[in-house]
């Protein structure tokens, strides 16, 4: 809805936004109304006009009916509209009126900019580059006034936008294309974005690394084409591998072949879930050492698995308890455990008791509770888990090579079948994630997703691998 001024409710009685902003009037709007139409960029604004900075020329932030005002001014907030000459100056022109607008709106309006940024991101540093020239020049061009004050301009409620500014930028001066004057340019301007704790920790680590020359900025030499044994060894296992899995997969599907005729339809409707797991799994894995394979039987048939065991044996069995008791619910659900206020899994330590080299800082800004589990591949290692609660932060410790699980759901229980009592498809693709830690000193981690939507979290110069 955009602001109508008493004029032009007037002249438009009867159109029927006119009526709904005349429902919302009251005494105390009739005051908020005048303060906008004596502001002359905030009633531009309001009504979707092009905008230019805003100028509190009525002294509207030092009111003591601010905070009334914001939620009033709210039901009036434009959709951002990217300047086509000047995308970044308009959105800090734009970002400028959210001192007089409430929280919630501005979260509200998040996903919708959130699209538009990252279209403008990547037409700045298109993908495709491959040149040190072009490579260098587009991180200068990442890195503008224009959308530096724009990223400072920012509010908290955008504080994701930020971090993940900050992330990708990391990222790009560790390629072997960045130069070093390039590197240093970046991680200075790095600095002057407010952030959180956390996350300026990590530049300020990373700016040490470069005046020390440790950071990952050199040239590398262009590996000679020559195939080392190592490498023969890996292709054949793959090959094999390739060669198994066809033998494999010809022979569970072979008893189906005379009773299904050719279609060009989608596999989805001839494969259960299940099987579709399997063969996406056995074909993406060319070396399954220690593998183990389980089989079960339910109304559609026959379901295989086939993955890779831990060798920590309390891991092992942890995972094979979680797989097995989200299995078992999807096809004899049953009642559940309580919600508990502990913040561990039952049988495991907490993770804040963890004794590693790297420090972690998880901020969970997400719509979930996060539960992380973690433990080392060695046969006895005791198993960790720790409950983020949804607006919390949490510190803990980890080692190079640690395995780790993360977990999204609501009202937590401690089960080790069903560690939550409210979960969706995030929970049971994050059981089919393991990430290896892959080592360090401090990096911040923040778990970002709304209910419903899709779960993800940053992660800083790669620091959790996905296993195969």
């Amino acid at each position: 809805m955009r602001f109508y001024t008493q004029s032009e409710r007037i002249a438009l009685s009867t159109l029927e936004e006119v009526i709904g902003f005349e429902q919302i009037q009251s005494e105390q709007t009739a005051l908020f109304n005048a303060w906008i139409e004596s502001n002359s960029s905030l009633l531009a604004f309001l009504q979707g006009k092009e905008i230019t900075r805003f100028k509190d020329s009525s002294m509207l932030l030092k009111n003591a009916m601010l905070t009334d005002f914001k939620g009033y001014a709210a039901h009036f907030l434009p959709e951002f509209e990217p300047r086509e000459d000047d995308f970044w100056g308009g959105l800090t022109d734009y970002v400028s009126y959210f001192c007089v607008v409430d929280s919630a709106a501005l979260k509200a309006m998040l996903p919708h900019i959130s699209q538009q940024i990252i279209q403008q991101n990547d037409r700045d540093f298109p993908p495709s580059i491959q040149s040190e020239h072009a490579y260098n020049q587009a991180v200068y061009n990442a890195a503008n006034p224009s959308k530096l004050e724009a990223y400072r301009a920012f509010p908290k409620e955008w504080e994701v936008l930020r971090i993940d500014f900050i992330e990708r930028s990391l990222q790009r001066i560790n390629s072997p294309l960045c130069s070093s004057a390039t590197a240093g340019f970046m991680l200075s301007k790095l600095r002057s974005i407010p952030c959180p704790v956390a996350v300026k920790g990590a530049i300020d680590e990373a700016w040490i690394r470069f005046q020390k020359g440790q950071l990952n900025i050199q040239k590398k030499d262009k590996k000679k084409g020559i195939l080392n044994r190592p490498l023969l060894v890996r292709l054949s296992a793959g090959v094999l591998g390739i060669v198994v899995v066809f033998f494999i997969v010809n022979w569970i599907f072979a008893r189906d072949d005379g009773a299904t005729p050719n279609t060009p339809n989608s596999s989805l409707v001839y494969f259960t879930r299940n099987e579709r797991i399997f063969i996406d799994t056995t074909l993406k894995r060319y070396k399954p050492l220690r593998s183990t394979v389980s089989l079960s039987s339910n109304s559609t048939g026959l379901a295989y698995q086939i993955r890779q065991a831990f060798v920590n044996k309390k891991g092992e069995a942890l995972y094979t308890s979680l797989s097995k008791g989200l299995n078992d619910f999807y096809y004899n659900p049953r009642p559940l455990k309580d919600s508990t206020v502990e913040n561990t899994l039952e049988g495991t330590s907490s993770l804040t008791e963890f004794d590693g080299k790297a420090i972690l800082k998880c901020k969970n800004a997400s719509a979930y509770d996060v539960l992380l589990i973690a433990f080392n591949e060695q046969t006895s290692s005791p198993v960790y888990s720790l409950r983020i609660r949804t607006g919390t932060t949490e510190q803990f410790q980890l080692s190079k090579g640690t395995q780790v699980l993360i977990l999204p759901g609501k009202e937590f229980s401690g089960s080790v079948h069903l560690p939550f009592n409210v979960w969706d498809y995030n929970f049971d693709q994050g059981l089919q994630q393991v990430y290896t830690f892959s080592g360090g000193l401090s990096f911040a981690v923040v778990f970002r997703g709304d209910w419903g939507e899709e779960f993800s979290f940053t992660n800083p110069y790669q620091c959790f691998k996905l296993n195969p």
